[in-house]
């Protein structure tokens, strides 16, 4: 796993690349959080790019897959924790999506504040349904927050996977770009979102989701 924060003009890029498809599992979610403790120190928004060509994908499948009860645990919680953190930090958090995103990697879209895609030949959505699982509350409750009241039932019940300007639609995205134009657009909004008041950002953010935060942690 390549993994890389880099903080330049007060914006923290995380750029992580595991050259396939960036499953997660413990050792990025901990380099994810250790990113996060140093850009909430020592920037002021951050922009998450999964690399060339990709975004993220789901959770590493030689856990969820091993039979090991207790550690497929640890690690959906854990995920969850990162994802309620990305959704109520302090800072603007923006996304670079230039390949696909699907499962927890759909999740993490819907927990950036802004979220750049690619405009073709990319798949983002939630395929829990077609592959016999039910979002666990942490990502359920984002999705109804996120995603668009006419999209709701094809993207969670019929597991609908979009793309570019349908993603946009849905709920997935906020912009749908050429490749060679997600990344550069989506450092470009971090300059502009980092000029805002922090302290207001930051309450104002957790007034906003305070409600869906809430039920995203089971309460």
């Amino acid at each position: 796993m390549a993994f890389n924060l880099k903080i330049e003009n007060d914006v923290a890029v995380i750029t992580f690349d595991d050259g396939k498809v960036n499953a997660v599992g413990f050792t990025l979610i901990d380099q994810f959080n250790d990113a996060l403790d140093t850009a909430e120190k020592e920037a002021k928004a951050v922009v998450l790019h999964g690399g060339e060509g990709k975004f993220c994908g789901g959770f590493d499948l030689s856990v969820m897959k091993s039979g090991d009860k207790t550690k497929q645990h640890e690690l959906v919680q854990a995920g969850a924790d990162l994802i309620i953190r990305l959704y109520s930090y302090p800072l603007p958090v923006i996304v670079a999506a230039e390949g696909h995103s699907i499962a927890l990697g759909a999740i993490m879209l819907m927990a950036a504040d802004l979220r750049i895609g690619k405009d073709s030949d990319t798949k983002y959505g939630l395929n829990e349904t077609a592959i016999g699982m039910v979002l666990p509350p942490f990502g359920m409750e984002l999705a109804k927050a996120r995603l668009a009241n006419t999209s709701q039932t094809e993207a969670l019940l019929f597991s609908r996977i979009y793309e570019g300007k349908e993603a946009v639609k849905a709920g997935f995205l906020d912009a749908a770009l050429p490749q060679e134009q997600v990344l550069p657009t989506a450092l470009g909004y971090a300059d502009k979102l980092k000029m805002l008041p922090r302290d207001a950002f930051a309450e104002s953010k957790l007034q906003l989701r305070k409600s869906t935060l809430e039920k995203m942690k089971g309460r």
